[in-house]
């Protein structure tokens, strides 16, 4: 992506997640977004150098962590209900729900560029919460970052910060009565709690 814009590697990638925010929220779509990333450096774009942007980043972004592809699939097993938050552009967002069979798992896909708010805003996590219909403590909340960890847990929703399957999942056994994946093995619950995860496999361009 930084070739096709003309820009180096390190102020590109500073570039990109300085002005995504808006991009994220909903607040200017594809075009606008890569053109306002340029214009930084006094460049322009065609609008087939666009469409390669966007093409790009859909491609590079969404590369699935299998390891919480079989995890969700165990807990949609055990009949727990699950929901996706994330922050992502309109262009993102509709090849993610297209490509990927898993999210069929979900009942929830919740998108920040549909709600015109982003992570760690307090008002996403309030509108996931109406969505869902259930009370902030029964929810179970999993994230890789934690600033939006924290704003949930303000909330009163029972937040887990995620990095590794293994290391999150014995975070989780220790507080929650879900299944976890261990060693091939899942521990059975009847727990009722409804989780909301950002899908953390979402991986991110350095």
């Amino acid at each position: 992506m930084a070739l096709v814009c003309g820009i180096a590697d390190e102020r590109f990638s500073e570039l990109y997640w300085k002005l995504r925010p808006p991009y994220d929220r909903g607040d200017i779509d594809g075009p606008a977004y890569w053109r306002a990333v340029v214009r930084q450096q006094e460049l322009d774009l065609s609008r087939d150098q666009i469409a390669t942007l966007i093409k790009l980043d859909s491609e590079g972004i969404t590369r699935p962590n299998q390891d919480a592809v079989q995890w969700a699939e165990l807990l949609h097993r055990a009949g727990i209900p699950l929901a996706l938050l994330s922050n992502m552009p309109f262009e993102l967002s509709r090849y993610v729900t297209k490509s990927f069979q898993s999210l069929s798992r979900f009942e929830y896909l919740i998108y920040s560029c549909d709600y015109r708010s982003i992570k760690p805003e307090l008002a996403i996590y309030r509108n996931c919460l109406e969505l869902l219909k259930v009370a902030p403590q029964d929810i179970l909340y999993l994230d890789d970052r934690a600033e939006n960890i924290e704003a949930a847990a303000c909330l009163g929703i029972n937040s887990v910060l995620f990095d590794t399957v293994e290391k999150t999942a014995s975070r989780v056994e220790n507080r929650f009565d879900i299944p976890v994946p261990s060693h091939g093995r899942c521990r059975q619950s009847n727990s009722q709690y409804r989780s909301t995860s950002r899908r953390s496999n979402r991986t991110e361009p350095d």
